[in-house]
């Protein structure tokens, strides 16, 4: 019983308190450039420029552990851009929110793992067009363009720079 409850502990190591700064403030920096990049005062939110809650999971892999395959650049601005693309294509043709989220998901697993880009953020950008019809009526297969794969590639493109230093 007391192997039991151990195993129910952490997996990871502690990392040292230094390397947890490092993360936290690379996120926090990331996420409040690429914020004011995409909400400031002069670009139109009609055209999808703003942040979605998947973008913090993808930093949390960006800036905690950059060496994971599931962070590489491709797995990235790849995996969440085609899982943007099937959660907004089962979200104009399956009209039961239940069924289009799980589709959504599953789908967008499908297409990443065949494209060699599996990101588990992603699955929650799939599962955001889903649970968001009137959005994705709005701007369609844009969302796909902006925020998604816009916001990846600045996501990313700070996390370079940031884990070399």
């Amino acid at each position: 019983m007391n192997h039991f409850l151990r195993s129910l502990g952490p997996a990871v190591a502690r990392p040292p308190l230094a390397e947890a700064v490092r993360a936290g403030l690379g996120a926090l920096v990331a996420l409040a450039l690429v914020g004011l990049l995409v909400l400031g005062p002069t670009v139109d939110l009609g055209l999808g420029l703003y942040l979605i809650a998947p973008f913090g999971a993808s930093s949390v892999l960006l800036f905690a552990v950059p060496n994971s395959p599931l962070a590489q650049p491709w797995s990235v601005i790849v995996g969440n851009t085609v899982a943007a693309l099937v959660g907004v294509a089962v979200c104009l043709v399956v009209p039961d929110p239940t069924a289009r989220i799980a589709l959504a998901v599953g789908g967008s697993i499908l297409v990443m793992l065949l494209c060699r880009a599996a990101h588990p953020p992603a699955g929650a950008v799939a599962m955001t067009a889903a649970m968001n019809p009137e959005a994705v009526q709005h701007l369609g297969f844009w969302f796909a363009l902006a925020p998604v794969a816009l916001g990846s590639a600045a996501l990313v493109a700070l996390a370079i720079p940031y884990a070399r230093l």
